[in-house]
Formats: C-alpha cells, structure tokens, sequence
C-alpha cells in the first residue's frame, strides 16, 4: 500500500527515493513471507532485515536514494526490528525459555510499532518523532566536544 502511494504521489517528482525505499521494503517484506532461507523464521526475518538494510545503504551510497527522513527512519527501524529479534530467537532457541516474561510483551509490541511507524513515515516523510533533530544534536555535540578537545 505504501508503495502504490508512493509510485502515485510521486510519479511526477525528480526525486524518486521514496518510491525505491517502498519498493525496496516492499520487495523484502513479500520475500521474508514467501521465501523462507534458513530453517527459522526468527533467523530469516534477522537475515531479511539486515539485507535490507545493507540494500537501502547500497541505494544511497550509488546515489538511488537520497539521504531523507523517511531513509533514517526505515534503517533505524530495521535495525531495532533485527535487535529485538535476535533478543527473542536467543530467549526461545538458546536459552530454550518457555515462560513467557517482559522481553516477550516488549518484541511483540515494539515489532508491530516499529512496522507502523515504518509505513507512516513512507507516507508522510516528516520526522515526527524528533529522531533526525535528536541525531543532530548528538552528532553537532560531539563535534563541538572534539573541536574544543583539538584545540
């Protein structure tokens, strides 16, 4: 669905990054259902979304899709979805846990969040969660830190 509105919204715009990035999630979203590679789920989705994020990276580095709002969030979300489901896979495979706890309600929660706010932010392409202004701060902080450090 994004990505039909992203192709509609944006068929007649010189910049098309919106468009690759949907069709990029939507193309891994489809393969991860219907291509399993390894003999877990919980592994491919890890496998599906960091390939994924190495694609999108590949994109912007070859100059494809250009550094945006909705790129940062897409990475970042993919990222956290990969980190909480490693967190899962080595709870239920590792350490074979069958009682459910916090770290269970935690995934299934912040999957389907992070997923939401994915789709949004093809949608929308605004930082409305304050993330890139957050990043910014960090990163003029730590450059001011290291200037006053060299000089």
């Amino acid at each position: 669905m994004a990505f039909l509105y992203s192709l509609v919204s944006g068929i007649n715009k010189a910049d098309k990054s919106l468009i690759y990035i949907a069709a990029i999630m939507m193309c891994s979203y489809t393969f991860s259902d219907l291509l399993p590679i390894l003999n877990n789920i919980y592994l491919d989705w890890i496998l599906y979304d960091l390939l994924t994020i190495t694609i999108l990276i590949a994109a912007i580095f070859t100059s494809y899709v250009l550094t945006s709002t909705a790129s940062n969030y897409i990475i970042l979300g993919l990222f956290v979805n990969a980190c909480l489901t490693i967190a899962i896979y080595y709870d239920l495979y590792v350490l074979n846990n069958i009682d459910e706890w916090w770290l269970w309600s935690v995934y299934s929660i912040g999957v389907n969040v992070i997923d939401l706010l994915m789709i949004a932010v093809l949608f929308i392409n605004k930082d409305f969660l304050g993330l890139i202004e957050l990043k910014r701060f960090i990163f003029n902080r730590s450059v001011l830190q290291q200037n006053q450090i060299d000089h």
